[in-house]
């Protein structure tokens, strides 16, 4: 009779104490929309150790909570607390179980992650370049270097990481999977896009003073829409290489200014303030700088030259951020 009278308050607390746990765990969202069958498992996997951390967050704050309120001393109360042996089966139980639960977590968790990280046939290559501040995307089968990440839908992808300077994470909150990009060691991450659209990449490690601005997109289209993409843009390398040297020769930049404005806001943007039309940004102000010619802009991109990093972009994509950099100039 004297234990089974604290049950019902405990009770009564540990209602309380769930639905407000329950309503900040469904009533905001947490996680984006899972967006790759990584994120699925993954984000499962969080939900699981949630609820299972809720459950015993729930049993120890409510009891807690209790015992605050019920066995209060006194204000003038200094005497000691009568001696309590304990209970023998509690204290197995309250052992045993989270360890068991453990246990099957990290069975769950190794399960997700052996899922994950598992190679599946045809998978696409993609070389991931990091530097401060930008984000370079290579397909070496094709032979193609682009600012912005092109994914088929429903189709493995291996991301090949580097650094070319300081430690940088890829992270894709839709994907589920981050992936760290160090120097001098190569790092793979596989992902299955399963939803069409455009995702943000974010820099998910502090890299230096832009790391705010290191930034990127991932487009997902068909896989339809991939190849006519890849066919288009090594057409648009190969066109570039031919027309560079006569465009070179009639004193002209090669290349188109709107793409080249395009891939520069993408990639340049973190370093170069108001799309190189202002001063203020790491990177100097390029409009109307004195003695800027296409040769310079073509060997800063290629070589780098101070906080620059070199090879940033090449092919087309070197082509046409010139030709941008150098409309700047009239």
């Amino acid at each position: 009779m004297y234990k089974s009278k604290h049950v019902l308050p405990i009770v009564i607390i540990g209602i309380v104490v769930a639905a407000l746990t329950a309503a900040q765990a469904l009533l905001i969202d947490w996680l984006p929309p899972a967006a790759s069958e990584q994120a699925g498992r993954t984000f499962t996997l969080l939900w699981v150790l949630f609820w299972c951390s809720a459950v015993f967050f729930v049993i120890v704050t409510s009891v807690l909570i209790y015992s605050i309120w019920k066995f209060r001393a006194a204000p003038d109360d200094l005497e000691d607390g009568p001696p309590i042996h304990g209970n023998t089966m509690l204290e197995v139980v309250w052992t045993a179980v989270p360890s068991l639960l453990l246990v099957a977590v990290a069975v769950y968790g190794y399960i997700v992650l052996s899922n994950n990280e598992a190679v599946a046939a045809g998978s696409l290559k993609v070389d991931v370049y990091a530097e401060q501040f930008a984000w370079t995307f290579g397909y070496p089968d094709a032979g193609i270097q682009t600012g912005t990440l092109m994914l088929p839908v429903n189709r493995q992808v291996e991301l090949n990481m580097r650094s070319r300077d300081v430690i940088h994470d890829l992270w894709v909150p839709q994907f589920g999977v981050k992936g760290d990009a160090v120097p001098g060691i190569d790092n793979v991450i596989r992902i299955t896009p399963t939803q069409v659209g455009t995702y943000p990449i974010v820099c998910n490690e502090l890299c230096g003073v832009g790391h705010s601005v290191m930034r990127a997109k991932v487009n997902v289209v068909p896989q339809a829409q991939f190849d006519a993409w890849l066919a288009k843009s090594k057409g648009q390398i190969a066109a570039a290489t031919v027309s560079a040297a006569a465009n070179a020769k009639a004193g002209g930049a090669p290349g188109d200014v709107a793409a080249g404005k395009t891939i520069f806001q993408t990639t340049c943007t973190g370093c170069h303030a108001g799309l190189g039309t202002q001063a203020g940004g790491v990177g100097p102000k390029l409009q109307g700088m004195p003695g800027l010619t296409q040769e310079k802009v073509t060997t800063q991109i290629t070589n780098g030259g101070g906080p620059m990093p070199g090879g940033l972009v090449s092919g087309k994509d070197m082509a046409d951020v010139t030709a941008y950099v150098m409309s700047l100039q009239k």
